[in-house]
């Protein structure tokens, strides 16, 4: 057979070469394949490998189930009990919190848990037995002045003829709104209140004015010459009030000094003054009445005499209570009064008059001071 041309031969040897080339690189990346394969070995492969005795479900070498495993499994089943013990006594096992409740185990013998109640911030209490045991709650108690929260109260009056209501907070406490409304006249007053005001009179005379329902005064029913013939006692044993009266332009016959019956001159006419003693006080009150000079003015010289009213004629004159003083011996401070015996009892809540009359018909009118004092109450 004849040879192959040159040409040929070399041809062949490069294909041979590259073919050769080629395999060694196919079974080089597969050898590579498997090392990677190996890293992570097939677990079933491994099992499989294993001798009889070490597979799963397999016996041990003296015929007895593997415990290994078993007790792996148990020791997760122990766990999961003791979590079940744990939740029987709490009330949050989860954070590690314990509420009292009944019947639960507990620590300290004799402490006290409370636990909210009721709709007015009531509290309940157990405590901690002698057997370490939570007892049960008590009744619910709530504050005595509690309230339900939310809950509002009807407006009442407030101030100066304002109003205002009170809502329950959350804590069942009432809490009270702002005065609302109020009036704002500078002259404004309390509704129902009474005061002694100089208000429309002059020389410091003063009335009893009376705050009306719309917090505005009211005038007062006496006129200033009615207030200025006032004289109002105190409150107490010995407490002693006093002012200054003027006597009237008119006249009238005067007193005589004397024991009740009082005596009446049939001759002399001269200058004088009612004033009333008005007792405040819930129980009556026996005073001590005495006239004195007022500074600048003469020193009066005068009759004094109390009645349980006004005389409206002689008749009614005679009537005074306890008889006429032209002096006062008694205490020479006083140019006449009524002292002891003479010292005349005014009602409670009521009123005495004191009668005050120049001795002589030719005397002008006289300014004095007038005092009452508590000897008994």
């Amino acid at each position: 057979m004849p040879s192959p041309p040159a040409s040929t031969s070399s041809s062949l040897r490069l294909l041979a070469t590259s073919l050769s080339a080629t395999l060694a690189l196919l079974v080089a990346c597969s050898t590579d394949a498997e090392r990677v394969d190996g890293d992570a070995p097939d677990a079933s492969s491994h099992a499989d490998a294993r001798a009889p005795d070490d597979r799963d479900g397999s016996t041990s070498s003296d015929g007895s189930p593997d415990a290994s495993g078993d007790a792996t499994d148990g020791g997760a089943t122990t766990g999961d009990a003791g979590d079940v013990g744990d939740a029987a006594t709490t009330s949050d096992a989860g954070d590690g919190g314990w509420e009292p409740i009944p019947g639960a185990p507990c620590a300290v013998v004799g402490e006290i848990y409370e636990r909210p109640c009721g709709d007015m911030c009531g509290k309940e209490t157990a405590s901690c037995s002698p057997s370490k045991v939570v007892t049960g709650f008590g009744q619910c108690v709530e504050p005595d002045d509690a309230c339900a929260p939310g809950a509002t109260e009807p407006s009442t009056a407030c101030g100066y003829c304002g109003t205002t209501s009170r809502t329950c907070s959350a804590a069942c406490a009432w809490v009270a709104e702002p005065c609302q409304g109020e009036v704002t006249a500078p002259d404004r007053c309390l509704a129902g209140t009474t005061e002694a005001r100089t208000v429309g009179c002059t020389g410091g005379v003063t009335r009893p004015w009376t705050c009306n329902a719309s917090c505005a005064w009211d005038a007062p029913a006496i006129s200033c010459e009615e207030a200025s013939r006032i004289l109002t006692l105190g409150d107490a044993v010995g407490a002693t009030t006093s002012r200054d009266f003027a006597q009237l332009d008119e006249k009238i016959k005067r007193l005589t000094a004397g024991s009740a019956p009082c005596n009446v001159s049939s001759i002399t006419d001269s200058h004088y003054l009612y004033v009333e003693l008005r007792n405040p006080n819930a129980t009556a009150a026996k005073v001590d009445v005495g006239v004195s000079t007022v500074a600048g003015q003469p020193k009066p010289n005068v009759l004094v005499a109390a009645y349980a009213s006004v005389p409206s004629d002689a008749a009614a004159r005679r009537l005074c209570l306890n008889g006429a003083e032209l002096s006062c011996n008694s205490n020479l401070a006083y140019a006449a009064c009524l002292f002891g015996a003479k010292s005349p009892t005014v009602a409670p809540g009521g009123s005495a008059w004191s009668y005050v009359g120049n001795f002589q018909g030719a005397d002008a009118p006289v300014t004095f001071n007038l005092s009452a004092t508590i000897t008994s109450l």
